[in-house]
């Protein structure tokens, strides 16, 4: 049996505040908006009835909502004799229709978000100035997926006004258990529907605001990425390759953003004239920032190599197969422990070192290496290009025996100095 009751959408406004009608059943809930609004100072949440207002205006609201309640039971036991499925979206169509609410949409979820995706290529991003990057439209396409494919599987129908907290909170429990994926893969959904829901928004359509609930969150964990320390990059550097131009290139490629500290898509750009005077002068295409970083003799030594020439171009996707590929090669294989929360629960898996290393590791290894030999945050971050301490220290993957080794030499070189 279906279990009614209303509710105020804020118990603690001093303003008029919607009555939701609450449905419960099976173990499923659903908040049905009425039309009516009323003051939490007005409200008897234990009777669940208006009072202390207007006599005639108490009595025809408190009369409504029982008419509603009554309608919804009678909604339920119907769909129940026909042997329907109920779900969210059949209630809300059918109480919609009881009480004469337009069902249509103007602008519909889908179609705003259709054509946000479709006009992603020419538009101007406004922190940057740029156009919307293909990963990024790659990424909105994944999302648009994702979303149809929850639609499809719980029966709840993706409207501006039905995506409440409760059908959030349901979407974000469908990706951890139903899909049981990584917590920095929930976070990346949600905050794409986010992007299209304030989009939206600041386009003037009448959005649910309960996506900016402090409630609906996803938090991202600091993912287990590994780097590679000078002697496994000399290993990487040594290789042979003549024999395979495609592992050949990427090899390179790696190597210039190991000894930068550039993203795939920076060091994937650079060109003749960034070089100046035994600096790389460049823009960072991700945050907008202007770098300055020097040279590095292996850097020169490749760009030598080429001359003229850049090696072809190639996704950030066949790049990072390619440079595992080069990593076995130089039996970079010691074996690393990952702990990552999947599916709402915390895994331990262990995996070679080379089958982690990805086109990101290069940057993280810039940056962990230079920390290692002693050089100030600060003067690592200018050039990586790093705004907070606490984006920085999340890239410095140096292992506890590490630490202590790094201390362990300050102390030996104290002394050193005390002996002399």
């Amino acid at each position: 049996m279906i279990k009614v009751n209303f509710n105020l959408r804020l118990q603690d406004s001093k303003d008029p505040e919607n009555i939701y009608m609450v449905l419960r059943w099976d173990g499923n809930r659903y908040r049905y908006p009425t039309k009516w609004k009323v003051k939490p100072l007005h409200w008897n949440k234990k009777a669940q009835k208006v009072n202390a207002i207007d006599e005639v205006m108490k009595n025809d609201i408190n009369r409504n909502l029982q008419e509603l309640k009554i309608t919804a039971q009678r909604i339920y036991t119907a769909a129940v004799a026909d042997n329907l499925p109920i779900t969210a979206a059949l209630l809300k169509e059918r109480l919609d229709l009881h009480t004469g609410r337009k069902v249509v949409e103007t602008v519909t979820f889908w179609s705003f978000v259709n054509k946000f995706i479709e006009t992603a290529p020419t538009r101007i991003l406004p922190d940057t100035g740029k156009k919307v990057s293909r990963r990024t439209i790659q990424r909105y396409n994944t999302a648009r997926n994702i979303l149809q494919e929850y639609e499809k599987e719980s029966g709840n129908k993706l409207t501006f006004d039905h995506l409440d907290l409760d059908m959030l909170t349901d979407f974000k429990q469908w990706l951890t258990s139903g899909k049981e994926y990584a917590a920095n893969t929930v976070a990346k959904y949600i905050e794409t529907l986010k992007t299209f829901l304030n989009a939206a928004a600041s386009e003037k359509i009448t959005v649910n605001l309960d996506y900016k609930s402090r409630s609906f969150k996803a938090k991202r964990e600091d993912a287990d990425s590994v780097y590679l320390d000078e002697a496994e990059l000399a290993k990487i550097a040594a290789l042979q390759l003549s024999d395979q131009p495609r592992l050949d290139r990427v090899r390179d490629l790696f190597m210039i953003g190991a000894y930068t500290g550039l993203r795939f898509s920076d060091f994937m750009q650079l060109q003749p004239h960034h070089f100046k005077n035994g600096f790389i002068d460049l823009t960072q295409t991700k945050t907008n920032n202007p770098v300055t970083i020097p040279i590095h003799p292996k850097v020169k030594e490749i760009f030598d190599k080429y001359k003229d020439t850049r090696p072809p171009k190639i996704s950030n996707q066949k790049f990072n197969d390619y440079i595992k590929d080069v990593c076995k090669e130089a039996k970079i294989t010691e074996l690393v422990e990952i702990t990552q929360t999947k599916g709402g629960a915390t895994v331990k898996t262990v995996a070679e070192k080379y089958k982690l290393v990805s086109s990101h590791t290069g940057r993280r290894s810039c940056a962990t290496n230079l920390y290692k030999k002693g050089l100030p945050i600060q003067t690592i971050m200018a050039i990586t290009g790093h705004k907070t301490e606490k984006a920085f220290r999340i890239y410095i993957r140096l292992s506890k025996l590490e630490h202590a080794e790094m201390i362990s030499k300050v102390w030996d070189n104290e002394e050193i100095k005390q002996t002399a």
